[in-house]
């Protein structure tokens, strides 16, 4: 500031001296002319140190550093079954191994291996009954005359696994660094024209706002987001999965226990049923941004699955189709998905409950939308009969207990 002040002092005196030197030669005066032409070399001489020392431009700021990528799962030799098991484990592929086509292969070590990585990463929901919907207001009763829609309605649901966490960007970095956006038979055929398009900041394929294939340092253990509908469902076909309905996703958080044949009590929120933002990623209540899928265990569901409510909106198979609408009267522009849970960004206590259902369209890639895999019970060998082994000895079955 004081160098800035001294200079325009010093360009002052200059404009001045030369003021004066040309008044004085305009009159004829030539003791006039010396004396400001004195003061306008004076002036000259003390500006150039001044502009020697003026500091260079700044320049432009690098552009940030590309992430580093993390080392994807070692390839299995071709031929080499052991290896192949082992990189489906550590890929998270483990539901794939448990299908009645490939489990009765599996040595007996590495079926109880699979079992485990079932149970540590899915919860089991037991069948029920689950009712949808929040209760209608005295206003609200169903109308036959108009066709509205009751806004309850009761589904039952058969025994299903669920994630106990959202999909992380480490995990989904897996299907990525696989080739999973070049393998076509994972992804709907409504969608082949499209996957070309699904690219991050850098043009590569990948969540949108992932950078050079990859996702932010430091965020490996948050939930993916920047994912429309077809990249979570293909992403749970690669991982031997699927996406839950919506009856499977609020019986999870929900949890009914049933209290007579035609009445159960379900829980608002998965802790219980008063508000608790300590217990979720709300707006008000976090950071603003996505934690850690790990984090808030305080707000675990009955099952122990973590944060059914908050940090990010999850993507659900079912259909959006408001449940105060008759089917008729509700048309969308293009076909919405059902989104469950809220997220770190919901401002509204009445969004954030077990019950809230809101839509997406289905190429939506925003920054609050997640995703967790569901499987069916039906569809997995869960238990062995005891085999022997060359010497005689029995060895003994295996199975999932609850």
């Amino acid at each position: 500031m004081h160098k800035t002040r001294t200079t325009r002092i010093l360009a002052a005196a200059v404009i001045v001296s030369a003021a004066v030197l040309v008044f004085a030669w305009t009159w004829t005066n030539p003791a006039g002319a010396v004396i400001g032409g004195l003061l306008a070399v004076s002036g000259v001489a003390a500006l150039l140190p001044a502009a020697r020392r003026a500091p260079p431009r700044s320049p432009a700021p690098p552009e940030p550093a590309p992430p580093a990528r993390p080392q994807a799962v070692k390839v299995a030799e071709p031929g080499d079954l052991d290896a192949l098991i082992e990189q489906m484990l550590a890929q998270g592929r483990y539901a794939l191994m448990l299908r009645p086509q490939i489990a009765p292969d599996l040595a007996a070590e590495q079926f109880e291996k699979t079992l485990e990585a079932l149970q540590v990463h899915m919860a089991l929901v037991p069948e029920g009954a689950v009712v949808l919907g929040e209760a209608a207001g005295l206003d609200e009763q169903p109308d036959a005359d108009h066709g509205r829609l009751r806004r309850q309605r009761t589904v039952r649901v058969a025994p299903y696994f669920l994630d106990r966490y959202p999909v992380t960007n480490r995990q989904y970095y897996e299907f990525v660094a696989s080739g999973g956006y070049q393998q076509i038979s994972f992804w709907d055929t409504a969608i082949w024209p499209a996957v070309l398009d699904f690219v991050d900041q850098t043009r590569e394929p990948g969540p949108r706002f992932w950078r050079r294939g990859c996702y932010c340092s430091g965020e490996e253990n948050h939930p993916v987001v920047g994912i429309c509908w077809y990249e979570a469902s293909a992403y749970a076909r690669w991982v031997g999965k699927r996406l839950p309905s919506d009856a499977e996703w609020v019986k999870a958080g929900a949890w009914p226990v049933a209290l007579s044949d035609r009445r159960a009590a379900q829980r608002k929120f998965p802790w219980g049923d008063t508000m608790d933002r300590s217990k979720a990623n709300l707006w008000g209540s976090g950071p603003g941004r996505t934690l850690p899928v790990t984090d808030l265990a305080e707000g675990v569901s009955v099952g122990g699955i973590f944060q059914l409510i908050g940090n990010v909106w999850e993507w659900t198979r079912s259909d959006y189709t408001p449940s105060h609408f008759p089917h008729e009267e509700f048309i969308a522009e293009s076909p919405l998905k059902s989104i469950r849970g809220g997220a770190f960004d919901t401002y509204f206590d009445n969004q954030a409950t077990c019950q809230f259902q809101s839509g997406e369209l289905q190429i939506a890639r925003k920054r609050n939308i997640g995703f967790r895999c569901a499987l069916s019970v039906c569809d997995l060998m869960l238990y062995r009969e005891a085999v022997r082994d060359a010497s005689g000895l029995e060895t003994p079955a295996e199975e999932v207990t609850t």
